[in-house]
């Protein structure tokens, strides 16, 4: 017969414990998300997204809206709408958002799957249920779907890949048959036992490292001889000289060929480029440019259309300047957030110094 020490049963018993209460498989979870519980941190609202891209989509008969995860009762276009007449309420302005999952977890590693949405709403006389998205159903059309993220987000992302990010802020409210009614802060500790305890999570889409940025170069009115302001006079001079390009480019909206006698100003170089953070410092592609001639924006263009005018500005190709930055600019517009002019250079300072997931904060405390 094995003789088991008190302390040394009380620790099997939490061995034991730990491994057993916090290792499962294949368990159905739900799990809530609240759009005021959203952080600007995070790049998107998910419940905002979410509610904003699936609702034109239901109405257009693109994504398919069910009673409940049983699918029993298709909801048309025109029953959603009278659920919301109904209400008083409406499905794009929904408070909450319901994830169906289902979760393994064991002592090293958690997976998840997300299988469902669920929307409600808070009406007049109580909760209002607009009904079920079967994800699996839906993925074609969803995962085709790019959000357009603040400051802090990355340049492009998928819904479905913001889903399985896990970067936004999300409760379990039922876990298996478990409400958590009379103990909610044990749904804590479940949700946190599974993602936040230095566990591999399995599925999990890691946040690109990318910013869509727009900027305007600058001339510089105490020097002449700046390497911004031989861009705007090279081009300038190009466009003057080759009007069949300067017209094919769209000044024709603004001039008659025939009649226009004048030459143009360029008054403005507009600069759409995707910046990646990698271990060695910012990688830069330049996806296109603007000019803007007399203050009016001519058709935009590529690079490759800007490289065939072959302009050098002091012995340099005009990729080679725009991607060493040896001229002053003002950022426009990062992600889809403006950026006032005043506040560009803090911007650019959190992007070469600080965590792109958190430039907001960084400028809110510069």
């Amino acid at each position: 017969m094995i003789r088991i020490l008190p302390y040394r049963f009380f620790l099997l018993v939490a061995f034991f414990h730990a491994g057993g209460l916090w290792a499962y498989t294949n368990k159905p979870v739900l799990v809530n998300l609240n759009i005021n519980r959203q952080s600007d941190s995070m790049g998107f609202n998910m419940v905002y997204e979410l509610q904003n891209i699936c609702y034109p989509l239901i109405l257009s008969g693109k994504v398919k809206l069910w009673d409940s995860p049983k699918k029993a009762v298709r909801i048309s276009a025109a029953a959603l709408q009278a659920i919301e007449q109904s209400s008083d309420t409406r499905f794009n302005k929904t408070a909450n958002v319901f994830l169906h999952e289902v979760w393994s977890s064991s002592r090293r590693k958690t997976s998840f799957t997300i299988i469902g949405l669920s929307f409600i709403n808070d009406g007049k006389k109580g909760k209002v249920s607009y009904g079920y998205i079967d994800l699996k159903e839906s993925w074609s059309v969803l995962s085709a779907t790019m959000l357009e993220c603040n400051v802090n987000g990355p340049a492009n992302i998928s819904l479905t890949q913001a889903l399985y990010s896990r970067n936004y802020n999300f409760n379990v409210v039922q876990f298996g048959r478990e409400t958590f009614t009379e103990k909610p802060e044990k749904a804590i500790v479940i949700r946190d036992k599974a993602f936040y305890h230095q566990k591999t999570i399995e599925g999990l889409m890691e946040m690109p490292q990318t910013k869509d940025i727009k900027y305007h170069i600058v001339p510089n009115v105490d020097d002449t001889d700046a390497l911004g302001n031989t861009v705007f006079r090279n081009i300038q001079f190009f466009l003057n000289d080759n009007k069949d390009v300067l017209f094919n480019l769209g000044a024709d909206k603004y001039y008659d060929y025939k009649s226009m006698s004048n030459d143009v100003k360029l008054t403005s170089i507009e600069v759409h480029e995707q910046w990646t953070k990698t271990t060695s410092g910012i990688q830069v592609e330049i996806k296109e440019i603007t000019l803007y001639i007399n203050d009016k924006p001519l058709n935009t263009i590529s690079l490759k259309t800007l490289l065939e005018w072959q302009l050098m500005c002091q012995f340099k190709t005009l990729d080679d300047v725009l991607l060493e930055k040896q001229f002053d600019y003002t950022l426009i517009k990062i992600n889809n957030t403006l950026i006032p002019e005043w506040d560009s250079h803090k911007y650019l300072k959190a992007l070469s110094v600080y965590s792109w997931s958190q430039v907001s904060r960084y400028v809110q405390f510069y």
